[in-house]
């Protein structure tokens, strides 16, 4: 199986191998193409290659890659991905690392462009994101005594319908991996029919939740509430990323709690600035004062966000969060980044585009959901009164990540332990 895949791979270089280069060298896409051909320029050695399919496994990398430079900031890290799309998320989000970590595109898995690109690249240790499979990478690398480590393990039911069909031929490439981290025991049990066993494996979780955590200055957090007229002794609710129909439930909510409780403090920034004139408008319409963020003072109790750019920073300051989109049918904004902020968030019923974190949150008490109005007002007067209370993400959480497991055996393999 091998020598066929072998046979047609060479054959898909050689035919591109003409265009590829004539683009390598000159002309929009040239750095696609020099990394598809391992034409990359000379790198030296590097401690580790890690390989990210696309957008989400870049993040994934970008978060083991902060950890692993916090442990040791000499490491030198190549990371390469297969899309346009991975590759400007790569560029954004790995463009403040330094020079010692570098980009490319993926080598097409022929043999003249994996051999040149190890050359190249020369790495220690290679690690692969998620499900990629590349069978010359795998093998050369191995034939190199380069251990190989696949972090945030996952394979879906139709890849593992796929890779079924070729098991005898996955069974070995498989076998040439030094360590497996996998994000659930079902994922795992898939790779176990393939001959993967707990002697060289671990389910840790998912290290999309691992994202850095906001710096957390007390100062910085007293001056974005001096900023928003919110003292030290009021309760503040941040209420981001909201959509149509959400700021007349949180308007309801609002009156309900503050008829009770004095000291309850409300921002809104609702998911597009352009939409601040008919929020205000609602609330005008519900006899509520408010003010605009930035021109406010203590007296007020409902201040809007007519800006962008620095809503975790309103996170931060924020007692309590709630994120938008999720009180209506829109499926969920971002609801983790409070958490990362180091504020509990609370959340409606519709969660269809962040399922996986919201399970994440409740596992670990970063959080609520709240089914209704009733449900949200109510909540938010057990916290105010100290009836309730939620953990914070924190460092030392960090410390303990499927991140930080994946990151600790990559450091200790590095030692040649």
């Amino acid at each position: 199986m091998m020598f066929l895949y072998r046979i047609i791979t060479f054959l898909v270089y050689c035919v591109l191998y003409p265009v590829g280069r004539m683009k390598a060298t000159r002309g929009r896409g040239n750095e696609l193409w020099r990394g598809r051909l391992g034409l990359i320029s000379p790198l030296g050695p590097r401690d580790v290659w890690m390989h990210a399919a696309s957008v989400g496994e870049v993040k994934v990398l970008g978060y083991l890659i902060d950890y692993l430079k916090k442990q040791d900031e000499t490491l030198t890290i190549h990371v390469t991905v297969m899309t346009r799309a991975g590759f400007k998320t790569a560029t954004d989000q790995l463009g403040d690392k330094g020079d010692n970590v570098t980009l490319s595109y993926f080598p097409l898995d022929a043999l003249p462009a994996i051999r040149r690109s190890l050359d190249l690249i020369n790495p220690a240790l290679l690690v692969i994101a998620e499900t990629e499979i590349w069978p010359n990478l795998i093998s050369q690398a191995a034939q190199r005594n380069i251990p190989i480590v696949l972090v945030n393990g996952r394979m879906s039911e139709k890849a593992f319908r796929m890779y079924r069909y070729v098991r005898s031929f996955t069974k070995k490439l498989l076998a040439l991996y030094d360590r497996f981290f996998f994000k659930t025991e079902g994922d795992f049990e898939r790779y176990r029919h393939f001959g993967v066993t707990p002697g060289n494996s671990v389910v840790v979780g998912d290290m999309k939740f691992d994202a850095p955590l906001l710096p957390r200055s007390e100062g910085r957090r007293s001056e974005m509430r001096a900023r928003a007229g919110v003292a030290s002794d009021h309760f503040l609710l941040v209420a981001g990323s909201t959509r149509p129909g959400e700021e007349a439930i949180l308007a309801k909510v609002f009156h309900a709690v503050h008829a009770k409780h004095k000291n309850f403090r409300m921002i809104i920034a609702p998911r597009h600035v352009e939409r601040v004139g008919e929020v205000k408008a609602l609330l005008e319409e519900k006899g509520l004062p408010y003010a605009v963020y930035g021109h406010t003072s203590t007296s007020d109790n409902i201040i809007l966000v007519d800006r962008m750019g620095f809503l975790n920073e309103l996170y931060m300051a924020a007692d309590l969060a709630f994120v938008g989109g999720t009180l209506v049918e829109t499926g969920g904004h971002n609801i983790l980044e409070p958490v990362w902020a180091g504020t509990p968030v609370i959340f409606g019923p519709y969660l269809s585009n962040v399922s996986e974190a919201a399970d994440y949150i409740l596992a670990n008490s970063y959080g609520a959901k709240v089914a209704s109005e009733s449900d949200l007002a109510g909540l938010l007067q057990q916290v105010i009164v100290g009836e309730l209370s939620f953990a914070v993400k924190t460092e030392n959480d960090l410390r303990n990540s499927p991140t930080a497991m994946a990151g600790d055996y990559i450091l200790k393999r590095l030692k040649g332990a």
